[in-house]
């Protein structure tokens, strides 16, 4: 499967999700294969790429921070732009008494690219932000030994209650002033080295016999393993979703284009596969929709 059997959906069809998957994985990722847009048919079917876990073990705090280390490439490389932007608009360019340049003001970060992607050279300031806390800094193992990275609390606003009315106020407001033991859902998710990850939603809306949330941020202490299946949520507006740009890994503006203005909460609009812990090998697209239309003409959103 090339890359322009990946942008037409009739080349899908019948395939395996691991199969789609690998073929994504050598074209170079999504970014990729849906480098402006991400068609409405593409955005229906997402959910074959997700895989779902039954169970979660927190890693201790040491194995976190390596892990994060990892996953966190765009925070990083926002960084290292950061820095040598200083020193270049900083730097003394004139010889000191002893005939030679001072050192930069900052030293550059070991790993950083020499010149930055464009997508980093043009990140806002408050997509920074938004990059630069979208993890909480929690690992979990799953029963696959695959890592799984808890979200931040305002990551969490379109898994919940009504739509945001605006996205970023409401997702500061959860994140800073409510916490994660004041929200009733935990969102984590799994990078999968196409820039995408897969993504579930779990509750954490205990409340007590006197009626105090018991909502907890964290799932579990280090080293506890959780049996989730019964914490996963289902309903098809609130549940997780695979997403074609991880945030941690390509930035917030590239999930905002690829995976949340692409987001439809109206019941019928994802066509999931049907048992959601099936492997990716066994999961085939269908030719049509639910509702008998075909999926390859849907391009544009309703």
């Amino acid at each position: 499967m090339n890359l322009s059997d990946l942008r037409n959906y009739d080349k899908w069809v019948g395939s395996s999700a691991q199969d789609v998957y690998l073929a994504a994985l050598r074209a170079g990722g999504w970014k990729t294969v849906f480098p402006t847009s991400v068609p409405c048919w593409a955005s229906r079917v997402r959910n074959y790429f997700n895989a779902t876990p039954t169970s979660l073990k927190r890693l201790p705090e040491e194995a976190s921070k390596r892990a994060l280390k990892q996953v966190q490439r765009f925070a990083f490389q926002l960084d290292c732009h950061a820095v040598q932007t200083f020193n270049r608009t900083h730097q003394n360019y004139r010889p000191n008494p002893n005939g030679k340049l001072d050192p930069p003001p900052f030293p550059v970060p070991a790993g950083c690219p020499v010149t930055p992607s464009h997508d980093v050279v043009h990140t806002g300031a408050i997509d920074q932000i938004g990059t630069t806390g979208a993890l909480a800094g929690l690992v979990y193992q799953d029963e696959s030994n695959r890592l799984w990275y808890q979200m931040a609390a305002g990551s969490t606003i379109y898994h919940f209650g009504r739509r945001p009315r605006s996205a970023m106020l409401e997702a500061v407001w959860q994140d800073k002033v409510r916490g994660q033991d004041d929200t009733p859902v935990f969102k984590l998710v799994s990078p999968d080295n196409t820039g995408g990850s897969h993504e579930v939603i779990l509750w954490n809306d205990g409340v007590d016999a006197n009626g105090v949330n018991t909502g907890s941020k964290t799932l579990g202490a280090a080293g506890e393993r959780w049996h989730i299946r019964k914490i996963i949520v289902v309903e098809p507006r609130y549940q997780g979703s695979y997403n074609y740009a991880e945030t941690a890994h390509m930035g917030l503006a590239a999930h905002e284009l690829r995976d949340v203005t692409t987001h439809k909460d109206r019941a019928g609009f994802y066509v999931d596969p049907p048992d959601r812990f099936s492997p990716l090998a066994t999961r085939r697209f269908p030719a049509n929709d639910p509702q008998g239309q075909r999926l390859a003409t849907q391009i544009k959103y309703n």
